[in-house]
């Protein structure tokens, strides 16, 4: 913030280029970042279970992510949601005394099914770390399956689905993975659909329970003040009590390019929505990392490829774009939020810049404006306690270990990354999305009978 308010009072106020304030950013941080990875153990319990222990002295807070494997590929054919609804089973407060206590506690616990894992995310004040671990482990290894709290929680995902439906980003995600991914776990949505919430029984929640909330399975990261050894025995404690079992192993669903190369759905609402989307390859340290440098390049902020649309054109009120990294492959999606009267000028300018950026390529500025806006990403990831412990759990499942992402980071090349973009900014194989109202439908009909809705 000092340095924020010093640059606004400077007489370079109005010419401060993102790429200079990224790097002062960066050179502040790098030596408290490196400092705090020093201190990262990895553990493998007796029962499986793989802890990761980060002490973090900046405040009295611990913050907890608890990820298993498997995710939404775990969930049964026709039984998409089972994942979400066991963990959600694994989280509901058995009796009013353990409500009173977790209340007690002041703890904030989160949790959400993801591609490839589930997690949960509790942060609390470390004095209370020991009782709130006590409480989750008894409410996470004995779940209730009575046929109540299964039937109020099938409510709870329908209403969900209805939220997510409605939620233009989440919809536009669900609709794009779909278009890539078919039929298969990574298109479907955390919390299925009334059909398969509907199919969903008390035996298939116990047999999930049993297979998947097993030792071997589960990764629990742990960044907090208190002193790593009793961080570890809590956890022994208490998660190390879960049976041994074994950890997820699936194939991976894999990108099909589809023929459908437009896609446009209706939504009452006074803007529009226009996206395109780009496959991205199966998940390695080498993609990770690139898609990285892509989604900054392309739509992070003011001297991104997409943001004249927004800064100098004034045809959005939004410009981005966003890349979904899962095992099996992902998306790279490039975004505009637009009033509605201004619809088909955007998406004609849209489409224009997209065709520009393809052709044009990149050049070494922006391989340096992808590097460091990757660098800031992760140092911002690490500035939270509950981002940090996310993000170590996260690249720990995936294998992305932080020393070989450091060395890819520092010498990857121009010609390596450009290359990348030219496999991944392939308009032959985007599918645009757009979500509009009504009365863009009916004008079409009227106006534009030769575009395709």
């Amino acid at each position: 913030m000092l340095i924020v308010k010093a640059l606004k009072r400077s007489r370079w106020r109005g010419f401060i280029n993102l790429k200079w304030f990224i790097t002062i950013h960066i050179l502040l941080l790098f030596f408290n970042l490196n400092q705090g990875l020093a201190q990262v153990k990895i553990n493998t319990l007796t029962n499986g279970l793989q802890l990761i222990i980060d002490q973090n002295s900046n405040s009295q807070t611990t913050a907890v992510f608890i990820l298993i494997n498997g995710g939404k590929l775990a969930d049964p054919p026709g039984k998409a949601g089972l994942g979400y609804l066991v963990t959600r089973l694994c989280l509901d407060p058995p009796d009013i005394n353990y409500l009173k206590e977790f209340m007690k506690s002041g703890a904030e616990i989160k949790m959400v099914s993801r591609g490839d894992f589930l997690v949960v995310s509790i942060e609390c004040l470390s004095a209370n770390f020991e009782n709130t671990m006590k409480l989750i482990y008894r409410s996470f290894s004995r779940p209730i399956f009575s046929g109540l709290r299964l039937n109020n929680l099938k409510e709870v995902l329908k209403n969900n689905q209805k939220r997510e439906l409605d939620d233009v980003d989440s919809r536009a995600e669900l609709t794009l993975l779909e278009a890539f991914f078919g039929s298969s776990a990574y298109s479907a949505s955390s919390y299925g659909h009334s059909l398969t919430v509907e199919a969903i029984k008390s035996e298939d929640a116990k047999i999930y329970h049993q297979k998947y909330f097993v030792g071997a399975n589960i990764i629990i990261s742990v960044v907090s003040d208190l002193d790593p050894k009793t961080i570890a025995s809590v956890i022994e404690s208490t998660f190390a009590r879960l049976p041994k079992g074994e950890s997820f192993q699936s194939s991976t669903p894999l990108v099909q390019i589809p023929e459908k190369k437009e896609i446009n759905l209706k939504k009452e609402s006074p803007s529009s929505f226009l996206a395109a989307a780009f496959p991205l390859p199966p998940l390695s340290t080498k993609n990770y990392v690139l898609a990285k440098f892509l989604e900054a390049v392309i739509g992070q902020g003011p001297g991104s490829k997409i943001w004249p649309l927004r800064g100098e054109e004034s045809l959005a009120y939004e410009a981005g774009s966003k890349a979904i990294l899962m095992r099996g492959g992902g998306l790279l999606i490039i975004y505009l939020k637009t009033l509605a009267e201004n619809f088909y000028e955007a998406k004609e300018k849209f489409k224009k810049r997209l065709m520009e950026i393809s052709e044009k390529g990149l050049n070494e500025k922006d391989l340096e404006m992808g590097r460091n806006a990757f660098r800031l990403w992760q140092y911002k990831q690490f500035e939270s306690k509950i981002k940090r412990a996310e993000i170590m759990a996260i690249h720990h499942a995936f294998g992305l270990e932080k020393d070989i992402i450091e060395n890819y980071l520092s010498t990857i090349g121009f010609e390596e990354f450009d290359l990348f973009f030219k496999e991944i900014l392939d308009l032959e194989k985007a599918v645009f999305l757009n979500i509009i109202p009504s009365k863009i439908f009916s004008e079409n009909e009227r106006n534009h009978p030769d575009l395709p809705f």
